[in-house]
């Protein structure tokens, strides 16, 4: 009988352990508010983004707008696992333009780097060429904004790159 007993309290001491320890990690799971980000901390990036009065490009060695540069608006969207897009409204090419797929990674701390591709089209369809972006960017302390240096090219579809440039940004994490 006092075998019997043990072994009850074993199994009983058990179960409350797993229950506690199922519980904690359920709890900590559910917090979705903007935490402060650490060093370590791993995908804080993942969201929807906007930029506002944004120069569509700046000088590379001095980072001013270059003169006569629209200001357009930028909506990024960061997925869990490296992926995304990119949608702005830049006038250059008109309405041929695809929403940019985008590719990213944490690079270190609050320092990211992403890859994004948008394809050109002209009125009757045909393709012109694929616009290649890439930035580095770095979430602030809150995690609610970022600031941003990149470059693009305008490929032509044999892959020669026919212009290139740059831009930054500082964007705005979209919340209710």
């Amino acid at each position: 009988m006092k075998t019997r007993n043990s072994i009850k309290s074993l199994v009983i001491a058990s179960a409350m352990m797993l229950i506690v320890t199922v519980l904690t990690t359920m709890a900590s799971g559910q917090n979705k508010s903007a935490p402060l980000v650490t060093e370590d901390s791993g995908n804080d990036l993942v969201g929807v983004w906007e930029a506002l009065n944004v120069p569509a490009e700046n000088d590379c060695a001095t980072g001013a707008p270059l003169p006569g540069t629209p200001i357009i608006r930028v909506l990024n969207t960061f997925n869990q696992g490296g992926t995304g897009w990119l949608e702005d409204n830049a006038p250059f090419d008109g309405p041929y333009r695809s929403t940019g797929a985008t590719i990213w990674k944490r690079i270190s701390g609050r320092n990211y780097s992403y890859l994004n591709l948008h394809y050109t089209f002209n009125p009757d369809k045909t393709f012109v060429f694929t616009i290649s972006q890439r930035s580095n960017l770095t979430l602030s302390k809150d995690g609610n904004s970022f600031t941003e240096n990149g470059t693009f090219d305008v490929i032509i579809p044999d892959g020669t790159v026919i212009y290139s440039g740059c831009f930054n940004a500082e964007s705005h994490r979209i919340t209710f």
